[in-house]
């Protein structure tokens, strides 16, 4: 009789339920066992044969280890999208650190310690990026509420008044007069980073490192930056052409921060660029976020599911756009007409912590548009019903197809 061989099954806890229905399947069909840890108890949302557990709701490295062993983790994912989740990332790099140190079993693919500070607090980040030279908005750290005036006094208003350690969507305060500071700082924790407010347009790339390379998807435009802080209301769209100037300075401050701040994993950069052609880096997140649903729909390559390819082993390919997602902000309520014929409209769902795509009052479907439709595509947005679009966006939304499309025919480039 053959004796069989005794084949061992990869398993892989993942931190986080963010996009777990993204997440979880390439993972599972790379032959891991897969268990999601998470706020709530996402097995309705994950389907049938997927284990799920309980992501304490204050994290250090200890709990984490104590976490990893329990679950006998050969490879541990960090999956921070969830509210309440963004901060941990220095836990992990910690616990990451501490197992290579001690030759433990578990691989745990994780940004750096520096990395992660840089990622979870913007105030290490802005000084980080005076010393390395990276472009950022002027700017002043203050530890403490009587500090504020003189900051603002430098920069003059408007302003940002940012928390260190605030998540997307909070700890963000927009200021243009004297009355705003003072209840801006009446609420925050400081210390807070007080900003310049940029005048130009919001971006943003999300970017895939490896040991030993990164990826990038192609740039998406977030619309005109203004005093909502709220790039999710705007009609956003990728790919789209950077001007020269601050192309090569994407480029630049990327290669910098790869090399000497050691990502290794997704991460995204938000960043301006001015009305004059300059790039200001607003901030940099160390996770995948909402740009991804237009990096999948413009390249095919949906970045959570590279990420679990990446995370078994498989060497991720540099994606290059070959349609426009125009991703359109649409009442709750509000119905939308079919769509061309040779376009698709997406929607996308959440998570139970963040029920998409109906959240806030309106959803944000993304339209795929191959670049020999964008005139059926035009005369389809032209058409829209007034309200169908958050703040009667048709001709945002015209404006952005037109520069989706114009970036399709300059190849659709990543940053490089």
């Amino acid at each position: 009789m053959r004796r069989g061989r005794v084949v061992h099954v990869v398993r892989v806890v993942v931190l986080g339920e963010f996009r777990g229905d993204r997440l979880v399947p390439p993972l599972r069909d790379g032959g891991a066992d897969v268990t999601v840890l998470g706020f709530v108890d996402a097995g309705s949302f994950l389907g049938p044969g997927v284990t799920c557990g309980e992501l304490p709701a204050a994290m250090d490295e200890q709990v984490l280890l104590h976490l990893l062993r329990e679950y006998r983790a050969d490879v541990a994912l960090p999956n921070m999208g969830c509210p309440g989740q963004e901060q941990f990332l220095p836990a992990y790099a910690r616990a990451a650190t501490r197992m290579r140190a001690a030759g433990a079993g578990c691989r745990m693919p994780v940004h750096s310690e520096r990395f992660a500070l840089l990622a979870s607090d913007k105030v290490a980040f802005h000084r980080l990026a005076g010393e390395r030279g990276w472009p950022v908005p002027r700017g002043v750290v203050c530890a403490e509420g009587k500090a504020l005036a003189g900051a603002v006094d430098g920069l003059g208003f408007p302003v940002l008044v940012k928390e260190a350690r605030s998540e997307f969507g909070s700890g963000r305060h927009y200021v243009e007069d004297g009355a705003g500071l003072g209840r801006a700082g009446a609420e925050v924790r400081y210390p807070v980073l007080v900003q310049e407010a940029v005048v130009g347009e919001e971006y943003a790339v999300e970017l895939l490192s490896g040991s030993s390379s990164t990826v990038a998807w192609p740039v998406a435009s977030l619309g005109r930056l203004g005093s909502d802080c709220d790039p999710g209301r705007r009609v956003r769209v990728a790919p789209v052409a950077l001007p020269a100037r601050a192309r090569g300075e994407l480029a630049a401050t990327v290669a910098d921060m790869t090399e000497t701040c050691g990502p290794w994993g997704p991460w995204q950069i938000d960043f301006a660029v001015t009305d004059d052609g300059r790039l200001k880096v607003i901030e940099v997140n160390g996770r995948l976020s909402g740009v991804s649903n237009m990096s999948w729909v413009s390249t095919g390559c949906d970045p959570h599911q590279v990420y679990a390819q990446a995370a078994l082993g498989r060497t991720p390919r540099s994606p290059g756009a070959g349609r426009v997602a125009l991703e359109l902000p649409v009442p709750n309520g509000a119905p939308l007409p079919s769509e061309p014929y040779g376009t698709e409209l997406q929607c996308f769902p959440g998570s139970p912590l963040n029920p998409a795509p109906r959240v806030r009052g309106f959803h944000r479907p993304v339209l795929k548009v191959p670049e020999r439709l964008g005139d059926a595509a035009h005369a389809w947005l032209r058409a829209l019903p007034p309200g169908t679009l958050l703040n009667s966006a048709a001709d945002e939304a015209a404006f952005q197809l037109d520069r989706g499309l114009q970036a399709l025919r300059q190849g659709g480039r990543a940053p490089s």
